[in-house]
């Protein structure tokens, strides 16, 4: 590609691998006519006393506004120039650029410096020949078993019962502090179930020593690692009324609980459907643990750096804003701890980028239409309908992102030595 055409003086240079700094120099022709255009519009503008609009005197003009003109004038040739340099040069900014030593005189040419990130272009040399397992995946009994009693749970109901409470009920209880050094003790009421954690291991163990209806008062300890620093390790009275006790009662396992919960003939058609999707799961998991091995091998046969603003409007998406009362040396150190995803996400993005374009693996409109019509039928629901839905939320990019990366994958794994085995 030819450089564009350009009057203006500029210098590239490499600060950082992805990161470009340019010197620019506006000839002093270009600078006086942007200065007189300024000066025409602001008069059509502004108010002066004893002159219609537009017909302001250049000498007024200057004494009242020459320095909002000087501001507006620089502004603009700066924006004109770097669109202008960028273009020019053939560069492709991802940053906000950053305006430096700026040289500006009404009567001569206009330098200023401008720093900013432009968008890698990786080459990646080694895309094949690595070797990788793929774990055998199997599904046993016990893991079914554990489904189903968590479908059983799910399908739970809760009736009260007249006994003291006991691990795996849930109670309805009032709590309040004692001995507080400031206002009234308020009640404050609470359900849980009891060994899930929700209480600290004293409250709970002073729940289960009351009867239904009953009230009492205990000394209770915040136990080390609690969530809360300052109250680890300190004791607190409270007054406990158990409310109401309610023990869980499960649905019996067998086929009347499987037909319950869809089109199931029986228990064993049930058991089934749960073995499929546990194996299908697994299957998933596994695959995503092959790509990942797979960008990690090409990132190590080909390293290269990825630009900080990149990383920044990453961690922007990962971390998200901080709340407005939080710490700004925790909100700092979460998006430090963040800063290894975010550069590896950002990596592996460009690789998958690289090879598609490479390849020319990238999602086509026959792709697309496939799969739209797939997601259709099973929405019960026309292909142009989908489609629109999925267009104006934004899934229809996301949907071409993912069979781009479906095929990117296929076509890696084919590249690679895959041996079968291992955990």
């Amino acid at each position: 590609m030819s450089q564009a055409t350009t009057n203006l003086q500029i210098s590239v240079e490499e600060t950082a691998a992805w990161s470009r700094k340019l010197v620019v120099t506006v000839p002093e022709g270009r600078v006086k006519s942007e200065r007189a255009k300024v000066a025409r519009q602001l008069s059509k503008r502004v108010k002066v006393p004893g002159f219609r609009k537009g017909k302001v005197p250049l000498s007024h003009l200057e004494s009242r506004f020459g320095a909002e003109i000087d501001r507006q004038t620089q502004q603009k040739v700066i924006d004109a120039a770097f669109s202008e340099a960028v273009k020019a040069k053939e560069l492709d900014p991802i940053s906000a650029p950053r305006v430096a030593k700026v040289s500006y005189d009404r009567d001569s040419e206009l330098t200023f410096e401008v720093m900013f990130d432009i968008r890698p272009e990786i080459k990646l040399d080694r895309v094949s020949g690595f070797r990788l397992s793929r774990p055998e995946v199997t599904v046993g009994d016990e893991e079914i078993d554990a489904q189903l009693a968590m479908l059983r749970q799910q399908q739970a109901l809760w009736k009260p019962v007249e006994r003291r409470p006991a691990a795996s009920d849930s109670v309805e209880v009032a709590i309040t502090p004692l001995e507080q050094e400031t206002g009234e003790s308020e009640s404050q009421p609470y359900r849980f179930t009891l060994g899930e954690g929700r209480a600290i291991p004293d409250v709970e163990a002073a729940i289960m020593t009351l009867d239904p209806g009953s009230t009492a008062e205990f000394t209770v300890t915040f136990p080390d690692d609690f969530e809360d620093e300052e109250q680890r390790g300190k004791s607190r009275r409270l007054q406990i009324e158990l409310r109401q006790v309610l023990e869980q009662e499960l649905p019996t396992l067998d086929d009347e609980f499987a037909q319950s919960l869809g089109d199931f003939e029986d228990l064993e058609a049930l058991r089934e459907t749960v073995a499929k999707d546990l194996l299908h799961h697994k299957e998933q998991e596994v695959e995503a643990k092959l790509d990942h091995e797979i960008v990690d091998s090409i990132i190590q046969a080909n390293p290269f750096e990825v630009p900080d603003s990149m990383i920044e409007r990453y961690l922007d998406a990962l971390v998200g804003p901080p709340p407005e009362d939080a710490d700004p040396d925790m909100a700092d150190q979460a998006r430090e701890q963040a800063r290894p995803a975010a550069e590896w996400g950002i990596r592996r993005t460009l690789v998958i980028q690289r090879v598609a374009e490479d390849q020319g693996l990238e999602a086509t409109k026959e792709d697309v239409q496939e799969r739209l019509q797939q997601l259709a039928k099973r929405m019960g629901r026309q292909p142009g309908e989908v489609r629109a839905r999925m267009a104006k939320s934004g899934e229809l990019r996301e949907l071409e992102r993912r069979i781009t990366e479906e095929k990117v994958f296929e076509y890696l794994k084919e590249q690679s030595e895959i041996s079968i085995g291992g955990s």
